[in-house]
């Protein structure tokens, strides 16, 4: 099911890009935050399997705004803060799991789980409403060849460009090390918590991770000035293999907890820096087009990562999900050292 929404949303996510030159960004961001709108109020009144499925996989169509604002983001902050810049919007997301992840829990224990989603349709509803009034387009659209024209431009500009195609493979082997063990938190915490206690507990452990998260991205956004965006990702990467092991070697929540917010410090800003590497380093005529597809290498890891982390779950252990993911970890520190020279 973690697989479903991004394998059938993927096979767009390089048309978003070209329509967005198009007709401008504006119009394409808007596009996934309305259609997260409609998948939540489905899951809200799901109540079998099946409608949930489709819900869930409605949102596959929401894929490709990120890089569109990274892409906006990029053009309108100083060139010397593009780093802070992308640190502090990638920290969005954890900031929202901080507050989303708490109170998910306590409304999913005291009214269920389609009141969450009622609850996310509506917060989705304000988001989109938010950006539809106040969201100022910084991009102007222009004349453009032919749609097939521009899709095989967007693709090639990936494919010929070395930091590109490097970033983005160390990208798909880092994301799927990320979702390999990400769909089995909760069933980990079920493990050792038992299913009465599992949805509090989940929502506080996303909830602390949030804190970590919106701090670490801010902090390492800020020493990749200073260090160097290459240099600094050497050395988050060689941290992170080792920050899953506490989590796998987890008999007790506090352990498995603590492990999860110290992975959440670090994890998220290898992402960060990785497109701050791109964005800084590839043409100003080809950035929008390489940056629209900059979520494809993780798009592509939760189709693999998921799917394949089922068979070890059900093979051995649930928590086995979690020392494969250090090894992919650290599998991705060796092709980005190896590669080093092609990101410059």
């Amino acid at each position: 099911m973690s697989a479903l929404a991004f394998l059938l949303g993927i096979w767009f996510v390089p048309f978003w890009g070209v329509l967005a030159d198009r007709y401008g960004r504006k119009p394409l961001v808007l596009r996934s935050h309305y259609v997260e709108m409609i998948a939540m109020a489905l899951a809200a009144v799901a109540h079998n399997v099946w409608l949930y499925v489709i819900a869930r996989a409605l949102t596959g169509f929401a894929l490709g705004n990120t890089g569109l604002m990274y892409a906006s983001l990029t053009e309108a902050a100083p060139r010397h803060r593009v780093a802070l810049a992308l640190g502090l919007v990638n920290a969005s997301a954890p900031l929202g799991s901080l507050v989303g992840g708490v109170l998910g829990g306590v409304i999913v224990s005291a009214y269920g789980v389609h009141t969450l989603f009622a609850v996310d349709a509506v917060v989705c509803l304000i988001s989109a409403v938010i950006l539809t009034v106040f969201y100022r387009e910084t991009f102007v659209p222009r004349v453009t060849p032919p749609l097939k024209t521009m899709l095989h431009n967007a693709l090639g500009a990936v494919i010929h460009s070395p930091v590109a195609r490097t970033i983005f493979g160390v990208s798909f082997v880092f994301s799927s090390a990320q979702f390999f063990s990400y769909p089995y938190l909760p069933v980990r915490i079920g493990e050792i918590m038992g299913e009465r206690a599992a949805p509090t507990m989940i929502g506080l452990t996303q909830g602390f991770a949030g804190v970590t998260t919106l701090v670490g991205s801010a902090v390492w956004g800020a020493l990749a000035e200073r260090a160097g965006p290459r240099r600094l990702l050497a050395g988050l990467m060689l941290i992170v293999p080792f920050l899953w092991l506490p989590i796998f070697f987890a008999q007790e929540m506090p352990l498995l907890t603590l492990g999860w917010v110290l992975l959440s410090a670090v994890s998220p800003s290898v992402n960060s820096l990785m497109y701050t590497i791109i964005s800084l380093n590839v043409p100003t005529d080809k950035r929008g087009s390489i940056l629209s597809m900059i979520y494809l290498p993780m798009n592509l890891a939760f189709i693999v990562a998921p799917f394949s982390a089922s068979f070890v779950a059900r093979s051995f252990e649930v928590r086995d999900v979690f020392l494969v993911s250090a090894g992919l970890a650290f599998f991705a520190l060796m092709i980005f050292v190896v590669n080093v020279r092609r990101t410059k």
